[in-house]
């Protein structure tokens, strides 16, 4: 039994009208592996809440998660929210490494902090701040066990 209402939470975003090929090609792996007709991003939304194990693993395998090991188990449905349930259990991957696999000019990352301020940043800049401070950590004599505390 699952424990969570995700249709009655208040929307906090919606994609722009896109007709980008990732989700067509996303939704085309999901109709044809789940014998299922997917209009639109409604339907596939639709399709994900319902079936979000299914989604959340396919995801996985679409976007190219590089994982020393796979995980066992997407989320366990019967965890309450409260608990905080674990997604992904068992798995085992470098974020560094799934991050820094790009290196162009498209959008990587958004924050938001609790100001709201937000902030973007693009594989590039993310792979540049990375460079810089492996190469401090290398000029300090860094090695790996080392502990860095940031303020």
């Amino acid at each position: 039994m699952y424990h969570h209402k995700f249709e009655d939470a208040p929307l906090i975003w919606k994609p722009e009208e896109c007709h980008g090929r990732n989700m067509k090609d996303f939704k085309k792996i999901i109709e044809d592996k789940y014998c299922v007709t997917l209009g639109g991003y409604e339907d596939l939304y639709e399709w994900s809440i319902g079936h979000l194990c299914e989604f959340w693993s396919e995801m996985w395998d679409f976007i190219g998660v590089i994982s020393s090991k796979r995980f066992d188990m997407v989320v366990d449905l019967n965890t309450p929210i409260s608990d905080l349930p674990e997604w992904f259990k068992g798995a085992e991957i470098n974020l560094a490494e799934n991050f820094l696999k790009y290196r162009d000019d498209s959008l990587a990352l958004i924050t938001t902090g609790e100001d709201t301020k937000t902030e973007t940043f693009t594989f590039a800049q993310m792979y540049e701040e990375v460079r810089l401070y492996a190469a401090a950590f290398r000029k300090f004599g860094l090695k790996k066990g080392d502990f860095v505390a940031c303020k």
